[in-house]
């Protein structure tokens, strides 16, 4: 099922039940409520200036290199985890809450692409377009590049249906955290798949459309936008990464909430 006809059957759901039902006024539900999300996404990233340094052999960068995701599931006969988002959400008033955000990011460094490289490598001077290869560098977060947020939540009813079991609502969820990558890396042969780490932090926002299902049951279809700063990424031997991007995601999540007190 593709996102716009997600999209479609959220819109036409909540319409049918606005018309079938008899109009009464909107309010927001008066109970407290716990939920938990799960699901899909997709993200997509600026170009961003990486720097690799071992403090012997070499201290360049890579200005304005461009990357990919990865929500592929098999990779060379092998199951790879595909990219997931999961959120653990609490609404300690009918339209305000808090949630933990969990998104498991791929970042692929493209290859066969031309990027101006900047510094030194084993005494020599660079300033020139390089094509890349996995021959001279392959650079990827495909354990995850791990966006770790807690998120301010706000909701905004939009339609209720007259027996109260179905909701359509807008949602609006800044946030900040930490980035926990584990990172795979070869730089000119040498080898490195890493462990998670706390690289870095990530703020951003999420926003898009909530609709639940005879009280207990909810999707999302939401978009994000995300700053992220990778402060400390590891390398073989001595060797380090900084990098610096923006990325956009489009989700689709699937969930259930569990009322848990009335308004007072």
């Amino acid at each position: 099922m593709s996102l716009i006809t997600v999209c479609a059957c959220l819109f036409s759901s909540s319409t049918l039940f606005a018309q079938s039902q008899p109009q009464t006024k909107i309010s927001v539900t008066n109970k407290e409520s716990l939920y938990f999300t799960f699901g899909w996404h997709r993200v997509h990233y600026t170009n961003s200036t990486i720097h690799f340094r071992d403090g012997k052999n070499y201290d360049f960068r890579l200005i304005k290199a461009g990357a990919i995701d990865d929500n592929d599931i098999y990779i060379a006969n092998s199951v790879e985890t595909p990219q997931y988002s999961a959120r653990i959400g609490y609404f300690f008033k009918p339209d305000i809450g808090i949630e933990i955000n969990f998104d498991h990011t791929k970042y692929i460094l493209k290859q066969g692409q031309r990027v101006r490289l900047r510094g030194s490598i084993d005494g020599v001077h660079y300033d020139k377009d390089t094509m890349l290869t996995p021959s001279f560098i392959s650079y990827e977060h495909t354990d995850g590049a791990n966006y770790w947020m807690i998120n301010f939540v706000k909701r905004k009813q939009l339609v209720k249906s007259k027996n109260g079991k179905h909701e359509l609502s807008l949602v609006i969820k800044p946030g900040a955290g930490l980035v926990t990558p584990r990172t795979e890396s070869t730089i000119m042969g040498k080898h490195r798949n890493d462990r998670y780490h706390v690289s870095g932090y990530v703020a951003g926002v999420e926003t898009g459309l909530r609709q639940s299902f005879f009280k207990n049951f909810l999707a999302e279809l939401t978009i994000k936008g995300v700053y992220a700063n990778y402060s400390d990424v590891l390398l073989y031997g001595s060797g380090r990464a900084n990098q610096q991007w923006w990325s956009f995601q489009y989700l689709f999540l699937i969930g259930y909430q569990l009322n848990v007190g009335n308004k007072k």
